[in-house]
């Protein structure tokens, strides 16, 4: 994959995700050629990711190696309506400061694999940042841990997932197509205080501890809810 230059300043692109923003928010008032253009704009932002993005996971399958962890490592570009709906939902977001439009994964067996590829990528050249949401798990309940890291001045982001981890997530993305976005806290009460409390069990299995008898009648006590609830739709 052949590198892709920036051919816009910083500000011309979020000035393109300001104007796009602005035209699916309902601004009838832009000129279409002028949306047009930040529509190119924005796509091409984009295709500048992927030469850091495979970088980027060469940098995690040489890490993986080095620590001997049994892995699967996937990469992913975002797709453009992905990115649209994300300036959608997060109206103060600078296009240019959205650090995962390229991303890569890794998923370990366990939570100790995951922390000793997490200091193995935090000591190499290009690293910006850690997110620890299995120390401060989402209000959703995602775990895992995000690491950032910048190749030719693009912003990627490493996500680190124990297979638990990412069997939730997976639910999560599973659900949404029958329940709405459970990703941004979007769906029905019953099924997101399940996953919730189903995350809370996993992450005190994944510390080999026995999830409390309280916490395993909440998750039946809400599954009989999603049930109820799914039978009240299927009434409708």
């Amino acid at each position: 994959m052949a590198r892709l230059d920036l051919r816009y300043s910083k500000g011309q692109v979020d000035r393109a995700g300001e104007i796009w923003r602005s035209y699916q928010f309902g601004d009838r008032q832009l000129d279409l050629m002028q949306v047009s253009e930040s529509f190119d704009i924005v796509e091409h932002y984009r295709r500048c990711h992927q030469y850091p993005l495979t970088k980027a996971t060469m940098g995690m399958r040489s890490s993986v190696q080095a620590e001997g962890i049994p892995v699967r490592v996937s990469q992913r570009l975002k797709r453009l309506n992905t990115i649209l709906d994300k300036l959608l939902r997060e109206p103060s977001m600078k296009l240019s400061r959205m650090q995962d439009i390229g991303g890569c994964r890794a998923v370990v067996p366990t939570i100790r694999d995951l922390r000793a590829l997490q200091r193995r990528l935090e000591g190499r050249s290009g690293y910006v940042r850690s997110v620890d949401y299995v120390a401060t798990p989402r209000s959703s309940g995602y775990r895992g841990v995000h690491v950032i890291v910048a190749y030719d001045g693009r912003t990627i982001e490493m996500q680190l997932r124990t297979v638990v981890m990412h069997e939730w997530a997976i639910a999560v993305e599973r659900f949404g197509q029958r329940f709405g976005d459970l990703k941004s806290g979007a769906g029905p009460r019953e099924v997101l205080d399940l996953l919730r409390v189903v995350s809370r069990a996993n992450a005190i299995e994944e510390s080999d501890e026995d999830v409390p008898d309280d916490i395993l009648d909440e998750i039946n006590a809400l599954r009989s809810e999603v049930f109820g609830y799914i039978q009240r739709m299927e009434g409708q």
